[in-house]
């Protein structure tokens, strides 16, 4: 519990923590920069765990599950306080914006907590090569199969939400294509784990 790299997850959670607090004195224009100053440090720290971990030698389970659900929870958080901001940013017309919030909360449920949820069990609870999860969509071999396409779909899918967070349009425009892949890719995984063929459950 006392690894180097898990430190390094606890802090991540600490920024989180305040990147959520917003103190009722400060004005809504504010809040978006707020967010994006503590939830930029703990993305930051996330470069960090792992090289730390194989520097070290301090692998372990513990640290490998601490920061798969660190980074699923940034996501959820960043999800949230997009939609939230849309809410009353003016960044949309406002006959739009429901439809956008309902979109960022079908990706928070569908990709950010359903798929890769799925993608775990299969992988670690019934041996099921991630490979095999998707790996038939030209997308998926794209998003996983290239380490720069891989990193393009996350660091865009972050500049995307907080674009809209800090109400820049221009970040958002610059974002919006990798947070659109990245979606996409997960959706595509999402729906090969629900139609994966039975005989792969059991093998």
């Amino acid at each position: 519990m006392l690894y180097i790299p898990n430190i390094i997850d606890y802090a991540r959670v600490v920024f989180l923590y305040y990147a959520m607090y917003r103190p009722a004195w400060s004005p809504f224009e504010n809040q978006g920069v707020h967010f994006f100053s503590f939830y930029a440090f703990s993305y930051f720290l996330d470069a960090f765990d792992g090289m730390a971990a194989r520097a070290l030698g301090q692998s372990s389970h513990l640290g490998y599950y601490l920061d798969m659900v660190i980074d699923r929870i940034s996501s959820v958080l960043c999800l949230y306080t997009a939609s939230e901001c849309l809410k009353m940013n003016g960044m949309l017309n406002a006959n739009v914006t429901p439809y956008a919030v309902t979109v960022f909360y079908f990706l928070m449920i569908s990709v950010e907590v359903l798929a890769h949820s799925i993608v775990v069990y299969y992988a670690e609870v019934l041996s099921i090569h991630q490979k095999k999860m998707g790996h038939d969509y030209a997308i998926v071999r794209l998003y996983l199969d290239s380490k720069a396409m891989l990193f393009y779909g996350c660091a865009n899918f972050e500049l995307f939400l907080l674009g809209v967070i800090v109400n820049s349009p221009f970040v958002v425009m610059i974002g919006l294509p990798g947070f659109v892949f990245r979606a996409l890719a997960n959706l595509a995984r999402l729906w090969a784990c629900l139609t994966i063929d039975n005989g792969l459950k059991r093998a």
